[in-house]
């Protein structure tokens, strides 16, 4: 039951950033990350998404206008650390909804790159999950 809750946390906690491959890079605090402003989220996030998925100018604009969208409506979910688990299906209704709005600004293409490297991020989560599962969630 405690693997399975701590499973959907971080499953709410890659669903934040919906397409999660959009965090800076594999060495970003993840506390630290959330913590920052909407815009400073929304802007890393654009920023991300234009590296990997070689976004339009026109794009880029209307990813960040998305990403600070959703940004702010998360942000009262994010300040409240201990109670993640309790809104995370609130996280993952926001972030399918803006993983939606995304989908009319990117290509069919740019779309599939991004699916790629969202289920990339879900496998490095379920493999450290899995681990913490064997060594009885310590760090030994």
């Amino acid at each position: 039951m405690k693997t399975k809750r701590i499973l959907h946390i971080a499953i709410a906690l890659v669903t934040l950033t919906s397409l999660s491959s959009f965090l800076p890079d594999k060495n970003t605090d993840w506390q630290k990350f959330f913590q920052r402003s909407p815009e400073t989220r929304a802007n890393m996030i654009t920023m991300v998404m234009k590296n990997r998925l070689d976004l339009s100018e026109e794009q880029v604009e209307k990813a960040y206008r998305i990403n600070l969208k959703y940004a702010q409506l998360n942000q009262p979910y994010l300040k409240n650390k201990d109670n993640l688990h309790e809104v995370s299906d609130k996280i993952e209704e926001l972030n399918n909804n803006r993983k939606d709005e995304l989908k009319n600004i990117l290509t069919p293409t740019q779309m599939k790159k991004a699916e790629d490297i969202r289920l990339q991020w879900i496998r490095r989560l379920e493999i450290i999950l899995n681990r913490l599962k064997e060594n009885d969630f310590t760090n030994q």
